[in-house]
């Protein structure tokens, strides 16, 4: 029996004999994907749509599920599936639309859309599927816009070509090239006063709803219309078929030209950008557009190769058709064919034509109906230019791989590899063509000499060799005309243009990463702000806010021509020497959490990484001693410890750093630090050990101070708290001695802490809000945020949850107003605990996810784990036995690597709780008796166990013997058992009970 899905409108399943609609539901939702995808889908991508809201685990349990009921869903098509993918192989109105637009059948594409994309199939609760389905949406109704306008523009029937555009209008009542196509088969078929009343109506939406003006060919379409001129014929749309292979987006700019040219009345437009940003097609295409609007005539004028004003009336007499008269000069009789027409010059590569301004005042002056536009890689800085800048085209994020065509950068990319590799599969190499767009950042020429070398390398080969450099860009391409053969012809061009003092300070700028501020390049490149500025009117410097920056490509050009040697050497050092000092400066602000110091080292954090590593090449610490500990702090803020680890392990490759003792033990401590964070406890506490032992001399004190707070916390979280008692008092009695308060407060936070875990839960709150005291008084705002949040557990094992909530509230608003990372994933993860305690399963499912993306996101996987122990009860509570299931193993798989106990224990004790949920309370209690009994479970977790421990059922009932399971045992049960619902585990446990 046949079967088809129509798609277009409300889905439904056609079958011989009759129709069937297609449900809204996850099933119906899943067949509308599946068939539109057209192919094999990843499992992975169909439970991220369809479930994103839910770990992942229960989102694959939820898919599994959906494709098994789907086999009850009346008339559905057969699902194919293996172990990663899944697919529905039907076909598709969508399938046989696409076919008949590729093959250029209008009528039988326009015959197929009914309708709307999957109408009806909102899911406002779902915006992965909603942002899914308004893309597929947008790019079907641009496809049949496409189509329509390529079926207008072919010999039809006047009432059909008229309702066809009413369509258009209908699904977009601002199209402008909508309603050309149906004013002019209005006229042709002798409807002018309607057509002037849907103009009218026209102009008076975008009036209201955009405040533009029609553009310039539609006004003169008008025009035609009311002077009762011969009836206008409608424009020809573009061809389909390979109608956007030499240009690609640019539709903001080309609004913005017309808008222009139009509404505005500017007579000299000039596109400025740097070389390769397609600057020239952009004009090509504008006059292509808007050439109808000017009645005395349009004309392309390249000037690529004139240098010389001149020169340039003879090439605009000659652009214009013009015969020159003789013993005139060319310049008078242009002016005398311009003078009373309205029209249109695009003087093409305007930069290179020296002494143009007069060229261009004289033009505009004699000529008043004349528009000008220009395209220039430099500024014209004439009283009438009216600049439009250009830069690269919208590239696409990590995250749109699977949606490239929406994305100019990509499509270019992807058109002009196709251009020499027929056969090219974009979605094959999806990740790496969005990493070559965004290496380029979307810079049309870049982008086309890459995409030319897919004939020979894979795109992520492509990837590697830009970032080895820009040799794959240079001159090789023969099909790229003379300026444009190369990224190095294009900047060549632009640095003859340059006088001596701007190419010596653009090439000692490209010592900067992730551009930089005014005082900077002063500081660093002794750049003036006139150089700077002409820089950036030559499009070889961007300024966005308050920073500069260089295009990647350029920079990588511009180092070329810093000098090796000294020049080289000493502009190295000066980066280097200033964001050392830049650094050391904001030390203090950093410590306490300051937002402006911190949003400073966010702009500089690619020239930090960069000073550090000039200073480990060139083997001077000069400065990294000073710039070490806010190196550290603003890393461990911003939850980005790992990049900082790898920064101050690459410091100990010179051979300076292994003959300074006091500088290693310095960095030891600092790598020590970020090695606890990331929960790597072994090498945290060796790295501490030794910096303790190098630590002499006038930088001692720090070092050897950080180096005890390492091996105090990592005793702290592997749960030797008498070993981590003595060593937070030593710290106590240290910060008493030097007189600091910002210390005292953290040690006594610190020891609060471990009280708690003893079970001194008096001595520890007091401990706790005497280190807040201390916090407030020096202004200390991460010191507040941190200590707000230990202070709400000091609650919480008093079951006083309200109060918790109130200083966990304070807490996470801190650490969000000062852009403290780490602190409000911390914050997060306590306040989803806090609200299930509260009963508000809702908000603590909301902050438990907020806290994991953090936590994934910075590797931060102590608190990730403990996480992931709150989704277990919140999935138990929600009923979902595998959910459960998938976060527990995750869990514990995390507290097995990182070796915490207390972790582990807390694991086994939710595995308790599942096989209650699983009916099975004798086993459930054996374990969570084991959990709360055992040595290393500190005091309060000890009470709150047992509490939830006396509410399985059973409670008084005799225990057998303990079955001789080991803790790290269990956990592997924990782990390697949930597929199987920890059947063998729970047999292993029945057996106690019967001996």
């Amino acid at each position: 029996m046949s079967l088809r899905l129509a798609l277009f409108g409300p889905p439904t399943i056609e079958r011989e004999g009759g129709a069937l609609a297609l449900p809204f539901e996850r099933r119906g939702q899943l067949v509308a994907y599946l068939a539109l995808k057209g192919g094999w889908v990843p499992r992975a991508e169909l439970a991220a749509l369809l479930w994103p809201e839910a770990p992942s685990k229960l989102a694959y349990t939820n898919l599994r599920k959906a494709l098994f009921r789907l086999q009850s869903l009346p008339g559905a098509p057969v699902v194919e599936s293996n172990a990663a993918s899944v697919r529905i192989d039907v076909p598709t109105d969508v399938a046989e639309f696409e076919r008949a637009r590729a093959e250029g059948r209008a009528t039988d594409a326009l015959a197929l859309r009914r309708g709307e994309l999957l109408a009806g199939f909102d899911d406002d609760g779902n915006e992965a599927w909603s942002a899914w389905l308004r893309f597929e949406r947008d790019r079907r109704r641009a496809q049949w816009r496409e189509m329509a306008l390529a079926r207008l523009a072919e010999d039809m029937d006047a009432g059909e070509a008229i309702g066809l555009a009413a369509q258009l209008l209908d699904a977009d009542p601002l199209d402008e090239a909508a309603l050309r196509v149906q004013l002019g088969w209005l006229a042709r078929s002798g409807q002018s006063a309607r057509a002037r009343q849907a103009y009218r109506e026209f102009v008076r939406r975008l009036d209201e709803e955009l405040g533009l003006a029609p553009g310039v060919e539609l006004r003169a379409l008008h025009d035609g219309l009311v002077t009762g001129g011969a009836p206008v014929s409608p424009p020809v749309a573009p061809s389909v078929a390979g109608s956007d292979d030499s240009f690609v987006g640019r539709s903001v700019e080309l609004r913005r030209i017309a808008e222009f040219l139009g509404r505005r009345r500017v007579r000299l437009l000039n596109l400025v950008g740097p070389g390769g940003a397609g600057k020239t097609r952009l004009a090509r295409r504008a006059l292509d557009e808007l050439a109808p609007g000017f009645p005395g005539g349009a004309a392309f004028v390249a000037l690529e190769d004139v240098d010389d004003a001149v020169e340039a009336p003879a090439r605009i007499a000659q652009a214009l058709g013009l015969k020159l008269r003789r013993n005139v000069a060319a310049i008078d009789d242009v002016l005398a064919h311009l003078r009373e027409r309205s029209a249109l010059l695009v003087l093409d590569n305007l930069e290179q034509l020296g002494g143009c301004a007069p060229l261009l005042e004289r033009l505009l002056e004699a000529c008043p109906a004349l528009a000008i536009v220009a395209t220039s890689r430099v500024r014209l800085g004439l009283p009438a230019e009216q600049v439009l800048p250009l830069e690269g085209l919208p590239c696409p994020e990590a995250e749109d791989a699977d949606r490239l065509e929406a994305f100019d950068a990509a499509r270019l990319f992807v058109r002009a590899a196709q251009r020499v590799e027929p056969a090219f599969l974009p979605a094959a190499e999806a990740e790496a063509i969005v990493d070559i767009c965004r290496q380029v950042e979307g810079l049309p020429l870049a982008l086309e000499l890459a995409a030319a070398w897919v004939r020979l390398l894979s795109c992520e080969a492509i990837c590697a060799e830009l970032r080895s450099g820009v040799d794959l860009l240079r001159a090789r391409d023969s099909e790229q005309p003379g300026k444009h053969a190369g990224i190095d012809v294009v900047f060549d061009h632009s640095w003859r243009l340059l006088a001596p003092v701007e190419r010596n300070t653009l090439a000692r700028l490209s010592v900067f990463r992730g551009g930089f501020t005014a005082e900077a390049a002063r500081a660093v490149a002794s750049a003036a702000l006139p150089v700077l500025g002409a820089l950036v009117d030559k499009s070889l410097l961007r300024k966005d806010g308050a920073r500069l920056s260089l295009h990647p490509l350029v920079l990588e050009l511009a180092a070329q021509r810093l000098p090796d040697g000294s020049e080289r050497e000493a502009a190295t050092r000066a980066h280097a020497d200033y964001f050392h000092r830049l650094l050391a400066t904001l030390q203090g602000p950093l410590a306490k959490g300051d937002r402006h110091a911190l949003q400073a080292i966010d702009a500089e954090f690619d020239n930090v990484r960069r000073a550090w590593h000039e200073s480990v090449a060139s083997n001077d610490p000069a400065g990294l001693a000073d710039s070490a500990t806010a190196l550290v702090r603003y890393v461990d803020m911003r939850a980005r410890q790992k990049e900082g680890l790898a920064i101050l392990r690459e410091a100990f490759a010179g051979p300076r750093f292994a003959a300074d003792p006091e500088l290693r033990a310095l960095l030891l401590s600092q790598v020590a630090h970020l090695a606890y964070r990331l929960d790597r406890y072994a090498e945290a506490e060796a790295d501490a050990a030794r910096a303790v032992e190098l630590a002499g001399g006038a930088r001692a004190g720090f070092a050897k101070t950080q180096a005890l707070v390492v091996l105090a916390s990592c005793a702290l979280r592997q749960g030797r708290l008498a070993d981590a008692r003595d060593r937070y008092r030593q710290l106590l009695a240290m910060a008493d001695s030097r007189d600091d308060p910002a210390a005292r407060a953290a040690e006594l936070d610190n020891l609060a802490l471990v009280e708690k875990a003893l079970g001194n839960f008096d001595e520890g709150l007091r401990m706790s809000l005497e280190a807040l005291a201390l916090f407030r008084r020096i202004g200390d705002a991460a010191g507040q945020a941190r200590c707000l949040s230990n202070l709400s557990m000091h609650y919480v094992a008093r079951r006083d949850y309200a109060i918790a909530a109130t200083h966990l509230r304070e807490a996470l608003s801190l650490s969000e107003r000062h852009g403290l990372v780490a602190v409000r994933c911390m914050v997060l993860a306590n306040l989803a605990e806090v609200s299930t305690n509260l009963g508000d399963l809702e908000a603590a499912a909301g902050y438990a996810n907020k806290a994991l993306e953090v936590a994934e996101a910075s590797g931060d996987r102590g608190t990730e784990a403990h996480i992931r122990l709150q989704l277990v009860t919140l999935a138990l509570h929600r009923g979902d036995l595998a959910g459960a299931r998938a976060e527990l193993a995750a869990s514990l798989t995390l507290a097995s690597a990182m070796g915490r106990p207390l972790l582990k224990l807390l694991g086994i004790h939710f595995l308790g709780e599942l096989l209650a949920a699983q009916r099975e309370p004798g086993c459930a209690r054996l374990l969570m008796t084991f959990a709360s009994a055992h040595p290393a479970m500190p005091a309060a977790e000890r009470e709150e166990l047992r509490e939830r421990l006396a509410k399985v059922p059973g409670d008084g009932v005799p225990l057998p013997a303990w079955p001789g399971l080991d803790l790290d045992e269990l956990v592997q049960c924990g782990i390697l058992e949930a597929p199987l619902e920890h059947a063998p585990l729970i047999a292993r446990l029945r057996a106690a009970f019967q001996t």
